[in-house]
Formats: C-alpha cells, sequence, structure tokens
C-alpha cells in the first residue's frame, strides 16, 4: 500500500495516510518520515518524496480497490 501513495500522491494528510496503512495517525506519521517525507507543522500534510530508484511494480487488485473508492468518495 505504500508504494501505491508513494506513486499516486504529491502530498497527502496525515489522516489519509494512516487509514490507506492501516496505522494510527502517529505511527503513519513516524513511518513515512523514516522514508524521508516531510510534514508540514501546521497543515498536517506530508509530501511524498519520489524514490530515485524505478522498480518493476506488480499492483495487486485488492489493494488498489481501497484506494480507488476512497477517491472516488471525494469527487462525489
Amino acid at each position: 500500500m505504500f508504494q501505491l501513495l508513494l506513486s499516486a500522491y504529491l502530498t497527502i494528510s496525515i489522516q489519509d495516510t494512516a487509514l490507506f496503512l492501516g496505522m494510527n495517525e502517529d505511527d503513519a506519521t513516524n513511518y513515512v518520515l523514516q522514508q524521508g517525507w516531510v510534514v508540514g507543522p501546521s497543515s498536517r500534510m506530508l509530501t511524498v518524496k519520489k524514490q530515485t530508484i524505478v522498480t518493476e511494480q506488480k499492483l495487486d487488485a485488492t489493494k488498489l480497490q481501497p484506494l480507488t473508492e476512497y477517491v472516488f468518495h471525494l469527487e462525489h
């Protein structure tokens, strides 16, 4: 799921990140900060650090479905 977030977002809220990763907000924030992401102190938005090494990613449709449903609900 982390790889999907990495490829799909430039910025994302801490709350949404925690939801997608199945963690509480503190754990999710600590995890992504270790991956080089940056948190905006006043906005509580995370800036995604894109990986420079390109690797082949095989997406599992079962992991993509929750992300698709969430984005769909945001737009409607």
